[in-house]
């Protein structure tokens, strides 16, 4: 799977006021749109991404595993630049990790952006149609 330009290095603008997105942080909830119910890991499952400093991310569904580039656009807009991931079939929670970034592609920008803010510790990622999701560290 392949979603945005997956071709050249683009260069991520990460400056200070970005830094606290670095690290690895666990998604607590997905909600993929207004019309769906939120979702939370079932036991036993965990979706986790970690941003590094470089601009590169990676991290991992319950049977899938998933990198790419990201960058910032603005304030608190983070584009992943390039998305690519293993595709073996999925929980029900991991698809709705997939689902959400797929609502999240914007096609005339042949980009994923994400709207984020921080409330208390978490980061919270909302995009399309008042999707959201909510991740820890």
């Amino acid at each position: 799977m392949c979603l945005g330009s997956c071709g050249a290095k683009e260069e991520s603008n990460i400056g200070d006021n970005n830094s606290a997105i670095l690290g690895t942080w666990k998604i607590t909830s997905i909600k993929v749109s207004s019309a769906s119910l939120t979702q939370r890991p079932p036991t036993g499952e965990a979706i986790s991404i970690s941003f590094l400093e470089d601009g590169a991310f990676n991290g991992s569904t319950p049977n899938n595993t998933f990198n790419g580039l990201y960058g910032f656009e603005g304030t608190n807009t983070l584009t992943i630049i390039e998305f690519g991931a293993t595709e073996a079939e999925d929980t029900t929670y991991g698809q709705a990790f997939f689902n959400a970034v797929e609502a999240a592609t914007v096609s005339e920008l042949e980009s994923t952006q994400f709207g984020y803010s921080f409330e208390s510790q978490d980061l919270i990622l909302v995009f399309g149609d008042s999707g959201e999701m909510v991740l820890e560290k």
